[in-house]
């Protein structure tokens, strides 16, 4: 059955989501940003005293405070008790909070949009932890903890231990099930967009499990699986084994390829923006690969001589590079490397020692990785980091190791709130957004174009007073100017009631049609009354209700784009279960027949949001790790066709329930007329 598009309307979720949603994206783009000197030291925060014996394995992850997050070992191997600290550090490195353990901590946290973070110990407890530091919850595996944890769509926490088995724990600490395998796990599980678990062991097998704690399927490899895998758009998943061998895997868990390393594979895959993958291995050498399992190239070349051991996974940034770290002493290693995506060498920034943690790329312009001389460093970043399929350790800087891009058939989820936000006005300023009722019978909806009301939240230039016209093909149909004015108040106060609406105050010069609106495609129009001036408005859309064979489907929007809080944005909350959509920003072929705009954005990119978190972002839709994927995505949706080699940016995501925003932006602070699409996928 498909959910009622009116579950969960009085939600906090509903109540906030137009405006607490949007305005954070802009936030969210306005702090991404890049430094200079590019690997040149920030700063090293020392963990713990020269004096004290101790060393950090473990890989930082960051969260939606910008604080860094990472492990540390106290004693040594050798050592009669050994303690542990997990420490959150401030983008300046000055430490925030510390949180005491009674071992290693040397799994690295996942860090949830709201803040909670999760981590494992050697005592065998997986923590959670408020973004105070203090204690949510804790579970004890009675074994020791050095896997990742991973967060499914639920809530759910993936986490391996050293009895062999991988937990499922739910959002409140309780256990969910266990699944066995025959070694212990310190492989970080990997979650495909359709909620299947994938993990190493070393029992040498890689096991694939459903949502239910169920065996999908698993493959016999010749090594031990230290690595942990990595997901594809396409579901193709890639571990390093050491065996030496890096293995990909179909999503059925058919082998694809083998690629032969010559040495030792602890080192986790990454997937760059083209779908090319890098390893590093032990061998001290870092390959790139084509998709097909090919090789790209080397670092260093095979006629040079090797770098020291590579246990770090990679990271690859936006403009292409790849940095990793080495250990092993001598003149190659103890140092964090950059590589230019022709796999020539950038630059290299040495450290005090190993460095087999896995440098994060954050958003604040700044490179974090871990060293055994119990440093945390901060190294300055001439790039951002690029969410692609898998461009680092875990996937993203919050290390959730979920992935959300590529589809999965069927999904039902329903889309109930619908918004844009951009620059509007008259000519090709006026703001056009576009909707669908799929399905027969007629949805109830309200339609809010806000301007003046939007300066009370902090917004600069809004529409001051917005005319909101719907239309029927080319023809007008309803219209209103002045919300107080429309003749159907007692419509307009259910409809706000009913879907946790931000009132409007009485009086303000914002406009509301609420009606019945049939089946088919819809246009609305958000322009600015006579003898005003263009503004920021924000574009709602409201299903209040209707028949339940149809629902709301769709969303496009038209504008300028510009910069800063000016971007394109549009929102949406996916109701009851998963949804599978193409989203898109189309510039360039709005310059084409038959569409035949003018001073259209020219390269726009397209970054989707949940809360501030960024989850996926394309820049030029061919450079998709498998465009196939993505021309098939589009055409099943119904979407006009792009030209192949055009600039315009594609994303396909399956979305579980939440709300989530969609800016399109031009590359390099360019501006122009775009449109952002939202379509389901059946």
């Amino acid at each position: 059955m498909i959910p009622s598009p009116m579950t969960d309307r009085r939600s906090p979720l509903a109540c906030t989501f137009c405006l607490s949603l949007v305005l954070a994206a802009s936030f969210c783009l306005a702090v991404r940003t890049t430094a200079q000197a590019d690997g040149a030291q920030r700063w090293a925060f020392s963990t713990l005293s020269s004096s004290t014996a101790g060393n950090i394995v473990a890989t930082p992850a960051t969260g939606p405070d910008g604080a860094i997050y990472i492990g540390v070992e106290i004693g040594t191997s050798t050592s009669s008790s050994n303690t542990g600290k997990l420490f959150a550090v401030n983008p300046d490195g000055s430490v925030k909070w510390t949180f005491d353990a009674p071992d290693w901590i040397d799994s690295t946290p996942a860090v949830g949009s709201d803040g909670t973070v999760y981590v494992g110990c050697w005592n065998g407890v997986l923590y959670a932890l408020k973004s105070d530091g203090t204690k949510l919850w804790s579970y004890d595996t009675h074994s020791f903890i050095a896997s990742s944890p991973a967060l499914a769509t639920d809530g759910t926490v993936y986490v391996g231990a050293g009895n062999g088995n991988l937990y499922a724990i739910a959002s409140n600490g309780t256990l969910k099930w266990t699944y066995p395998s025959a070694d212990w796990v310190d492989s970080a599980p990997a979650v495909a967009p359709d909620g299947t678990i994938v993990f190493g062991s070393w029992d040498s097998t890689l096991y694939a499990v459903n949502p239910d704690g169920t065996e999908k399927w698993h493959y016999k490899t010749a090594g031990n699986l230290a690595s942990s895998p990595a997901i594809a758009a396409n579901g193709t998943v890639y571990i390093g084994c050491r065996d030496d061998q890096l293995y990909a895997f179909s999503p059925d868990g058919s082998l694809k390829w083998t690629f032969d390393a010559a040495d030792v594979i602890d080192s986790s895959p990454v997937i760059g923006n083209d779908g090319t993958v890098y390893v590093g291995s032990l061998g001290g050498r870092l390959f790139a690969l084509n998709p097909d399992g090919t090789e790209k190239w080397r670092y260093p070349r095979a006629d040079q001589a090797a770098l020291k051991s590579i246990s770090s996974t990679p990271a690859v940034r936006a403009d292409g590079s790849i940095l990793f770290g080495t250990g092993g002493g001598g003149t190659s290693g103890n140092a964090v490397y950059a590589l230019r995506a022709d796999g020539t060498l950038l630059w290299s920034t040495a450290l005090g020692d190993w460095v087999d943690s896995s440098p994060l790329v954050s958003d604040d312009g700044a490179i974090y990785v871990g060293c055994t001389d119990k440093k945390l460093y901060s190294l300055k970043s001439g790039s951002s980091p690029f969410t692609a399929d898998w461009s680092q350790y875990h996937r993203d800087p919050f290390r959730n190791g979920q992935q959300v891009m590529g589809a999965k058939s069927g999904t039902t989820g329903r889309l109930i709130n619908l918004s844009a936000r951009a620059d509007a006005g008259t000519g090709d300023n006026t703001l056009i957004t576009g909707f669908i009722i799929a399905g027969t019978g007629q949805r109830n909806v309200m339609v809010r174009g806000i301007g003046p009301t939007l300066s009370q939240f902090g917004v600069a230039s809004p529409l001051q007073d917005p005319i909101l016209t719907t239309y029927v093909g080319a023809a007008p149909d309803l219209t209103n100017d002045n919300w107080g004015t429309a003749t159907n108040q007692s419509v307009i106060g259910t409809a706000t009631s009913a879907t946790g609406a931000f009132s409007l105050p009485a009086g303000s010069k914002d406009a509301i049609i609420a009606a019945g609106f049939p089946g088919g495609p819809h246009t609305v129009h958000v322009t600015a009354a006579a003898g005003t001036t263009t503004g920021v408005a924000l574009m709602e859309v409201y299903d209040f209700g209707g028949d339940a064979s149809a629902r709301l489907s769709n969303l496009s929007a038209r504008s300028t784009v510009g910069t800063g809080a000016n971007v394109l944005i549009a929102g949406v909350i996916v109701s009851g279960s998963t949804r599978s959509v193409v989203i898109r920003g189309v510039g360039p072929t709005l310059a084409q027949a038959p569409y035949n705009v003018g001073g259209v954005l020219a390269d726009p990119q397209l970054r989707l949001y949940k809360s501030q978190q960024v989850i996926a972002e394309n820049n030029d839709w061919l450079t998709a790790s498998d465009p196939t994927l993505v021309k098939s995505a589009m055409q099943s949706s119904g979407a006009f066709p792009l030209p192949d080699g055009s600039k315009d940016a594609v994303l396909v995501v399956t979305l579980p329930p939440g709300a989530y925003t969609a800016q399109v932006s031009g590359v390099n602070l360019t501006s122009g007329v775009a449109i952002v699409e939202l379509y389901e996928l059946p």
